[in-house]
């Protein structure tokens, strides 16, 4: 190596290592020339034999070195491989007896805990003694309590009972005088209504009679109308044709006015038996009632 060339070695890491080369500026000096090779001469038997021997030398040399080298490394292996084994006694050794430290102090604890505890246990005992005696003493007040309220209650109810009594006696004697008021009143409503059909019965007859009568005039007046048309059909037959036609105007109006008394008649006569009916089923379900 020239004495312009610098090697700077610097630790990168735990294990390595870290090598800078700087080398020197250009020289303007042109380099040597290299020698030429020497020339080749011929070699003999012996000379490759020995050549041959010297080279089985340098193998059979790296192979110990080699095995030198790999001896080593199983020693120093083993020497940290014991170191470690070492290391973990002493470790396991440290914890155990941190370990047995700590369950003796963590036995104190326990044993100091367990003695408050029981402590603890014997005062809610006494205290809990104390409170159910009260409690006895309260629950025994409260039943005493209860006992004359209950006395005092079904006294109040045979009261009760008996003004209810007295009150259902005067009901159903109440009840009485108003069922026979009502029977009474019933059948006084029962002869009215008899009465009220009886006049309507009439009513309708009347009324029957009186259509009658009607229908009796108007077939007279018909034939009356017939004869004055058969007078009016010899004298003039215009007179006749227009005179026909009010004739059955009149006749169809008769005929509209007599069909709708006729339809009022028998709308009467069915509210009229509506009614009837209405004041029997009263009459029943108040008789019933």
């Amino acid at each position: 190596m020239s004495e312009s060339t610098e090697v700077r070695a610097t630790e990168q890491s735990k294990g390595g290592m870290k090598y800078e080369l700087v080398l020197a500026d250009p020289a303007d000096v042109a380099p040597p020339c290299l020698a030429s090779s020497p020339p080749k001469t011929s070699m003999s038997v012996e000379d490759i034999e020995n050549k041959l021997k010297a080279a089985e030398e340098r193998r059979q040399s790296l192979e110990a070195q080699k095995l030198n080298q790999l001896n080593e490394k199983r020693s120093k292996e083993l020497e940290a491989l014991q170191k470690k084994e070492e290391y973990n006694a002493v470790f396991k050794q440290a914890a155990r007896n941190s370990l047995e430290q700590k369950m003796e102090a963590n036995k104190e604890n326990r044993e100091a805990i367990i003695k408050s505890i029981q402590e603890k246990s014997r005062e809610r005992l006494s205290r809990g003694e104390e409170i159910r005696k009260s409690l006895d003493a309260q629950t025994q007040e409260i039943l005493t309590n209860i006992q004359k309220k209950i006395e005092s209650a079904t006294e109040a109810r045979e009261a009760q009972i008996s003004a209810l009594r007295e009150r259902l006696r005067e009901h159903d004697k109440r009840i009485s005088e108003v069922r026979q008021q009502m029977s009474a009143q019933v059948d006084d409503l029962r002869d009215r209504c008899q009465k009220k059909l009886e006049l309507a019965q009439e009513k309708r007859d009347g009324i029957f009679k009186v259509l009658q009568e009607k229908l009796q005039e108007h077939k007279q007046h018909v034939l009356q109308v017939r004869q004055i048309n058969e007078i009016i059909n010899q004298e003039n037959e215009h007179k006749k044709d227009c005179i026909s036609k009010k004739l059955e105007e009149a006749e169809n109006k008769r005929q509209r006015q007599l069909q709708a008394i006729l339809e009022k008649l028998q709308e009467h006569e069915r509210h009229a038996e509506e009614v009837r009916l209405n004041k029997a089923q009263n009459i029943t379900g108040v008789t019933s009632g």
